[in-house]
């Protein structure tokens, strides 16, 4: 694993210094610890580089202690769960949970994805994009024809990935370019899910 550190403030200024083992990544779970005492981003990152992650970490100082960032939300939780006491030299500290929300994601269906082909397969084959958040085939529809697979919504949180997908397709590994096409609202209407039984949906008797 490589780690950098980025530093916005000059090379003597360690307050917005950064740990890092990746660029750049989505963050979908943060944890502040404040006050950090005597805990450094070395020290932060060699406990982490004790744990078995399945995702990207970076690790920022702050002004009173560490924000802890994760891209995968079981690695942020194997590290929230952890006491900190023996590294902050007993002293006593916060364990702040952030809540991670994108400033905004945009969202598209990839076509014609054999019914067969694993999501997690799919999801995979997206490891160039950083911002992926969500990877999942929607309920076929009423007026589907029979035989032909649903297509997969796959939703990210940057404009310029959004874009480069909808321009090239989605590449599986090279074998393939799946046709993409922007998410409408209205493309999801009439799906089977959504669909109640005619008692259920209050228009009995109109």
């Amino acid at each position: 694993m490589s780690l950098f550190f980025p530093d916005a403030m000059g090379e003597n200024d360690d307050d917005n210094s950064e740990l890092s083992d990746h660029a750049r990544f989505l963050t979908k779970g943060a944890f502040l610890l404040t006050p950090s005492h005597d805990l450094s981003l070395d020290k932060a990152a060699n406990i982490c580089d004790k744990l078995n992650f399945r995702g990207s970490f970076s690790l920022t100082k702050t002004a009173t202690g560490i924000l802890f960032k994760f891209s995968d939300p079981e690695d942020f939780q194997q590290v929230f769960r952890k006491g900190f006491h023996r590294v902050t030299g007993g002293r006593l500290y916060r364990k702040v949970n952030i809540p991670c929300r994108p400033q905004k994601t945009f969202s598209m269906l990839v076509h014609e994805v054999p019914i067969d082909l694993p999501e997690d397969d799919i999801r995979a084959s997206l490891y160039r994009y950083a911002s992926v958040v969500e990877v999942t085939r929607i309920p076929p529809k009423i007026d589907q024809p029979p035989g032909s697979p649903n297509p997969i919504r796959v939703t990210v949180a940057s404009l310029d990935e959004y874009n480069q997908l909808l321009q090239q397709g989605l590449d599986f590994y090279g074998a393939t370019y799946f046709p993409t096409e922007p998410l409408k609202k209205d493309q999801l209407r009439g799906s089977k899910e959504k669909l109640l039984p005619p008692d259920l949906d209050g228009k009995d008797g109109e």
